[in-house]
């Protein structure tokens, strides 16, 4: 079972810093996760969880904050 925690420790490996710091409602740009970090964020995610996001679900707008990213990852591991 994926935790939010597993989440968070997968998006701390991106941004600036560090894991105990990063809360739910943190904007991705506050941590440090800008465009070029967000392809390195979402390519870990699908190594680390083997899951594949679609396209329509990368869209920058739509993941603005932590929890964002969190109920992303919750979608393709229930489906």
């Amino acid at each position: 079972m994926i935790l939010d925690s597993d989440i968070i420790n997968i998006l701390a490996g991106q941004a600036i810093v560090d894991s105990i710091e990063i809360q739910g409602e943190d904007s991705l740009a506050s941590i440090g996760i800008d465009s070029l970090k967000m392809v390195e964020l979402i390519v870990a995610l699908e190594d680390e969880l083997t899951i594949t996001f679609e396209d329509s679900d990368l869209d920058p707008a739509l993941l603005p904050t932590v929890n964002a990213v969190i109920e992303l990852v919750r979608k393709y591991i229930r489906d």
